[in-house]
């Protein structure tokens, strides 16, 4: 008897976490509220003509900051999914400094510089 009821405890179980991740899925396939999607592009400070025009351009964007001091700071530039024909812009600008990073809602995610932005210009442009 105890066997059964180590059993039904581990299929109740099973049947919960199966819930739970479709619940998940629902909600990314399905979402309930309207995300509004950004992209986030940051880059290294380093002392080349490519640098210094991103930055140039950089300062004159409505959402740019940057972090850190001298040869440590990033400098960061977010855009909206109705702003994909600036960031293009001025991702060919940027794309030749060393130290360039793609961030998509403000998250590292894999292939963002080579999958997430073309997808974002095909997509939203």
């Amino acid at each position: 008897m105890k066997k059964r009821e180590k059993y039904d405890h581990a299929v109740l179980e099973k049947r919960i976490k199966r819930e739970e991740l479709e619940e998940r899925l629902r909600h990314i396939f399905f979402p309930k509220e309207k995300r509004e999607i950004f992209v986030v592009i940051r880059f290294r400070q380093e002392d080349s003509p490519s640098f210094k025009k991103a930055l140039e351009w950089a300062k004159n964007w409505e959402k740019y900051w940057y972090e850190g001091e001298e040869k440590w700071r990033w400098h960061y530039l977010r855009f909206e999914k109705n702003q994909a024909k600036p960031m293009k812009e001025f991702f060919d600008i940027v794309q030749n400094v060393e130290e360039v990073e793609v961030l998509v809602e403000g998250k590292r995610i894999p292939y963002g510089r080579d999958l997430w932005l073309p997808l974002f210009w095909f997509y939203l442009h």
